[in-house]
């Protein structure tokens, strides 16, 4: 049931559907901890090599990084790189000194957007530092991104800023302490991972707002008389969309469901987070710290397919969205691929 707590549950809510046996809960398979593993053992496939063989080798993985004011930088079988699932990652486990004894992993969405970025700096009392929970865009920003799927090419540049990991309930509305960081990054052998499962996604762009899904969940509550199907999609810059549904939407027919704004069940609703910058490795949601706006539109069931065994519903949104009777996005044809239960 940890779950519940990760995806988006108060913690009133948490321990209320722990006792829900028939509660099930669907989060991103390849969430921060999955990748991490992942990463880390292609990681140990690597052969270190010695100073002379690495300067007669040609430089295939080159990974820059400052952290702070120390300067590193890590060529081919020090750098590791998988893509797996319209995910990228890459990173350098170092301990060859206590000087040089830390862990990064950056991930990346296939558009250059942030899934998350986990820096373990062993050189000052270990402590994680990460990018904020609900904003992963915040502080750190990636540029001069490039990615080629066939040729296993990424190039990209990163600058900004990390949060010390908070695990306190009692400091989340505290700033924590910061750790600079920037490089280069250039992989041209990126080892590829059958994809075996599927990711739930909601995308769609406007002149005003781009939403593209970097975590989603989804849950269900037979006890809830409204909307007892929720499936959430949070974005890289800090929004959240829920599709609530009185049914499973696998177990919807294909065509189109209208909502005003005043209508409680099947709806779209969409939220900005407007708390402090926080990284807790939780993800727990409070209603304090999200705007929710007014919305109305439409959604459209167009296919029901089996992915890797797994029940898919492919779909478009259309969405007005308004703040206090004040016209703030209208979004045509966005899509969405959602797991169902």
């Amino acid at each position: 049931m940890e779950n519940l707590r990760l995806w988006g549950f108060n913690e009133n809510q948490r321990l209320k559907m722990i006792n829900k046996t028939n509660t099930i809960v669907q989060s991103n398979n390849l969430g921060r901890f999955l990748i991490k593993v992942i990463f880390l053992s292609v990681l140990l496939l690597f052969i270190s090599c010695d100073k002379d063989d690495i300067e007669k080798e040609e430089i295939t993985s080159s990974f820059e990084i400052k952290i702070d004011n120390d300067q590193f930088k890590f060529t081919n079988g020090s750098v590791g790189a998988i893509e797996n699932c319209e995910r990228i990652s890459v990173g350098v486990q170092s301990d060859k000194s206590a000087e040089e004894n830390f862990t990064i992993v950056i991930n990346l969405l296939k558009n250059g957007g942030i899934g998350n970025v986990q820096l373990f700096d062993y050189r000052f009392n270990n402590n994680p530092y990460e990018t904020p929970d609900f904003k992963t865009d915040g502080l750190l920003t990636v540029s001069n991104f490039e990615y080629d799927e066939a040729k296993k090419y990424l190039h990209f540049e990163y600058e900004g800023e990390l949060l010390k990991v908070e695990t306190d309930f009692n400091s989340l509305d505290k700033n924590q302490p910061r750790k600079k960081i920037n490089g280069v990054v250039t992989i041209n052998d990126i080892q590829s991972i059958k994809c075996d499962t599927f990711i739930s996604q909601l995308n769609f762009t406007t002149n005003t707002l781009i939403f593209f899904t970097n975590r989603p969940c989804a849950s269900h509550d037979p006890n809830l008389k409204t909307n007892p199907y929720q499936f959430s999609f949070l974005s890289t810059n800090g929004y959240r969309a829920i599709i609530k549904s009185s049914k499973d939407l696998w177990n919807l027919d294909k065509g189109t469901y209208a909502f005003e704004q005043n209508s409680l069940e099947n709806r779209i609703d969409l939220e900005q987070y407007i708390g402090i910058f926080r990284a807790t490795q939780l993800l727990w949601i409070r209603p304090q710290d999200w705007k929710k706006f007014q919305t109305s539109g439409s959604y459209t069931i167009k296919e029901h397919l089996i992915i890797n065994g797994l029940k898919v519903t492919k779909g478009q949104i259309n969405l007005q969205v308004y703040d206090n009777g004040m016209l703030l996005h209208s979004i045509s044809n966005g899509k969405f691929e959602v797991v169902g239960f």
